[in-house]
């Protein structure tokens, strides 16, 4: 049985969710994580903003009489707010809660008098992850209405609360038996009731005719009182202190939307009604609001992206009208239709929302990544914030027919962007690629229209940066295990590896006890804050400007005070080609190097970069050239006329046997050292050299803490999928490199699959808020970083980050990166 359904199963019948269409793609069980600045954020306005609106609440029959005219009349509304009890006390409310493209926290609507949504938290405190924040919401759900119940009635005895719905409306009828199922081993006896349900006895509420209803908590609109049989006999009990009403029913006054336009008018008049502190709390939470009227009608016409429309007593986002959302003369229309009508609506500035980035439930038991707008309900209960809720949805206006949930967290993330942005930053920007492309023939200041290096900078926090190197060694010690065992073996895994059998001779043969000269891990930090290993481009590791030059020049440029990790790459570097030479130079004299690559401008200047660290050896000629222009000739290998000694490839081994002109290559290499980068890098290099180490899981091959930190650190590979392999996976050619030929599972068809592809279990990286700018204009957008971790010999050395899209490809942006 799959897992998705297992837990749809909990949702329909442990939670009491509503069975509907689609009730398996309603629930992503993915976390979504705030940072603590916007957790903060939300508690600390939330609880602000509840109790000055519980403050006016109790002077609503006084000082605030004023704001009963900010909603429209219904029936009853004159009784309710002439009742002469205390306000009864608040039990629940949600507040709809917004983050906009910068990080500031707006409320849209309160929901004072029904809320729901309180099921779906519970279902997301069950979920087991650090940081949860409905993880105890059902025990203070339980506490909060035992203590408004037992400070009514001081009784231990059997307490029965009339649970007041609609029975049409099936969510409250399966929010009322879910209420009775939590509340089955404590004093309270949920009774549900409806609006025909009641009566009234001898100045007493009765449900049923026979069972006294001393507390009745409702899910029933206050201005539909009037659909309630005896209500007015029940509104005079509850006056006199005989039944308890809660929510009360006066707080429809600050359900109502037109109290957040009371709120502007008290702020925008100065009044003393409110403290200095309310008013600068009101201004920074609440979006501008104001009663719609006639005067306002040619400025919401002129400027109508700027505003949303909504009626003062609506629900369910419905009469909810988004100006950006329609064309000019369909705005024209409705706005003249609502001007045109007596009932109270308000013109409100809109919310710049924040696409967040989240994942959506979808056939096949997968989550696909996507961006959405988050409605986050911020639960209050004894005036303190309680719990979270997230409704999703792919539409900026929150469509209660299609949204999904996920569970949501805080998590001080190990690694931020730190932000460059002042007046003059591409004047700086400037200053600063001028000085790479001086010092380091630089010529990739630019990725297509956008600008290559950020001056934004990605921050690793000290002890996280710790655990990247020292699973870089751990990682160096299982790959120097694993490999002698593969090359010693190739006939049966060379083609599980992807590598052709012409190059399993020089594949094979040992040069140096070094790992690499030169590699680099590519580590990812998921969702949860969690190390991966990604894959370890072993062969033609490419950064080496932006790591060694770069990050240095950005560094001195702008005063970074955070630590450089790559210090001594270039250091590192040198040392690893030192060492690799000597050993060649025990077999036979070494005196001309060549550095060859292709004639790609990447590959240039990253190649002329290895070329000066090797002449700083300086016992060497060394020569940077074409790789096409290598010969083989009287078994000696040549470069413009010159005998090489030894060769650093920046040009992938596999390629010397796709491409027929360099063919004539293979025999040579193999008979003799030649290869600063050994030939046995292509083993680490194949990505489907993870699915070898995870069969070999359990098979006495690796330690008990070997196998414990494959499992931990590097996700489920297999060349087939199985039963290990999640729903959720990519499908990554062997030899492919800058994303390409990578598959999404979520994305359900798969292209011009061939056999030498491995299926790995998706990697859910955490992306990160970045600016971006352009030959023609700056943006922001959602990022996935990816850490590369230089490995010299057989030891970490030094970092490069890429910022990019969800599959890292050759259109990321370089980060600088440093450590705090």
């Amino acid at each position: 049985m799959k897992k998705q359904f297992k837990y749809t199963e909990d949702v329909l019948f442990d939670n009491y969710m509503v069975s509907s269409f689609g009730e398996e793609y309603v629930h992503s069980q993915i976390p979504f994580y705030f940072d603590i600045d916007t957790y903060e954020d939300m508690v600390f306005y939330s609880e602000e903003i509840n109790r000055i609106s519980l403050k006016i609440l109790k002077e609503i029959s006084g000082n605030h009489k004023r704001a009963l005219n900010y909603f429209d009349d219904f029936p009853l509304k004159d009784k309710i707010f002439n009742l002469k009890c205390p306000i009864s006390p608040m039990f629940w409310t949600r507040y709809d809660t917004f983050r906009d493209v910068e990080n500031n926290i707006y409320f849209a609507e309160f929901n004072y008098d029904k809320p729901c949504g309180q099921k779906e938290i519970a279902l997301d405190g069950k979920m087991s992850f650090k940081g949860n924040l409905n993880l105890q919401f059902i025990d203070n759900i339980i506490k909060e209405l035992l203590k408004i119940c037992c400070s009514y009635i001081n009784s231990d005895e059997k307490i029965n609360v009339g649970f007041l719905i609609d029975p049409c409306h099936y969510e409250e009828l399966h929010h009322s038996y879910y209420f009775k199922h939590i509340l089955k081993n404590t004093n309270v006896n949920i009774v549900q009731v409806g609006p025909t349900n009641l009566s009234v006895k001898d100045g007493d509420v009765y449900g049923y005719s026979s069972i006294k209803l001393p507390i009745i908590l409702r899910l029933f609109p206050t201005e539909f009182f009037y659909e309630i049989t005896n209500i007015e006999d029940i509104l005079e009990c509850f006056d006199k202190g005989n039944v308890l009403l809660i929510n009360d029913p006066r707080i429809v006054a600050i359900q109502a939307k037109g109290f957040f336009a009371y709120l502007w008018d008290l702020v925008k008049e100065d009044s003393p009604l409110l403290s200095e502190k309310d008013k600068l709390i009101i201004k920074k939470c609440i979006p501008i609001t104001d009663i719609l009227e006639l005067r306002h009608y040619d400025e919401c016409l002129k400027n109508k992206d700027k505003y949303v429309i909504k009626s003062s007593l609506g629900r369910y986002s419905q009469e909810v009208y988004i100006g950006k959302l329609y064309k000019n003369d369909e705005w024209n229309k409705k706005i003249e239709d609502i001007v045109n009508k007596s009932k109270i609506h308000i013109i409100q500035d809109l919310i710049n929302i924040k696409q967040e980035y989240t994942y959506v439930p979808s056939s096949n038991d997968m989550n696909v990544p996507i961006l959405a707008y988050g409605n986050f309900g911020v639960y209050l209960m004894n005036d303190k914030v309680q719990g979270f809720l997230v409704r999703w949805s792919k539409t900026f206006l929150t469509d209660d027919s299609y949204t999904w949930m996920s569970p949501l967290g805080t998590k001080d993330f190990p690694i931020f962007v730190e932000r460059f942005d002042p007046k003059n930053r591409k004047e700086i920007w400037d200053d600063i690629v001028e000085k790479i492309e001086f010092e380091y023939d630089f010529t990739g200041s630019y990725s297509n229209i956008n600008e290559y290096i950020s001056l934004n900078s990605l921050i690793i926090k000290k002890n996280f940066y710790k655990e990247m190197l020292s699973i870089s060694f751990k990682f160096c010690e299982i790959l120097n295990k694993i490999s002698p065992y593969i090359q010693k073996n190739m006939e049966l895994f060379g083609p599980l590896l992807g590598i052709p059998k012409e190059l399993y001779k020089l594949v094979s043969t040992f040069c140096t006890s070094n790992l690499c000269a030169l590699g680099r891990i590519d580590i990812a930090v998921d969702n949860d804050g969690n190390l991966k290993i990604m894959e370890f481009n072993s062969e033609t590791p490419a950064g080496l400007v932006e790591a060694i030059g770069v990050n240095s020049i950005v560094k001195d440029k702008l005063n970074i005070k955070y630590d450089n990790p790559n210090e001594k790459l270039r250091k590192n570097i040198k040392e690893s080609f030192a060492c690799i030479l000597e050993e060649i130079k025990k077999k036979k004299k070494v005196e001309n190097i060549a550095v060859v690559t292709t004639w790609y401008y990447e590959d240039i200047y990253t190649s002329n970069l290895i070329m000066e660290i090797l002449k700083e050896l300086r016992e060497y000629n060394v020569i940077l050239g074409n790789v096409y222009d290598l010969k083989v000739m009287n078994n000696k290998l040549y470069l413009y006329g010159q005998e090489i000694h030894a060769l650093y490839r920046h040009y992938p081994l596999d390629w010397f046997y796709y491409e027929e002109e360099m063919q004539k290559l293979i025999e040579l290499l193999s008979c003799e050292d030649y290869l600063i980068n050994p030939g046995y890098t292509l083993i680490t290099q194949s990505k489907s050299l993870f699915a070898v180490i995870h069969e070999l899981i359990n098979k006495q091959f690796f330690s008990k803490e070997e196998e414990e930190f494959v499992l931990k650190y590097i996700p489920y590979t297999c060349l087939e999928p199985d039963d290990k392999l999640s729903h959720d996976f990519v499908v990554k050619p062997y030899l492919s490199r800058e994303g390409g030929g990578v598959q999404l599972s979520c994305n359900d068809i798969f292209e011009n699959l061939d056999d030498d592809v491995i299926y790995q279990n998706r990697i859910n990286i955490k992306p990160l808020y970045n600016k971006i700018y352009s030959t023609t204009k700056e943006f922001e957008r959602y990022q996935f970083p990816v850490i590369g971790v230089y490995i010299t010999g057989n030891k970490p050395a030094g970092i490069y980050t890429r910022m990019g899209d969800f599959v890292t490809d050759k259109n990321a942006l370089y980060m600088p990166t440093y450590i705090v």
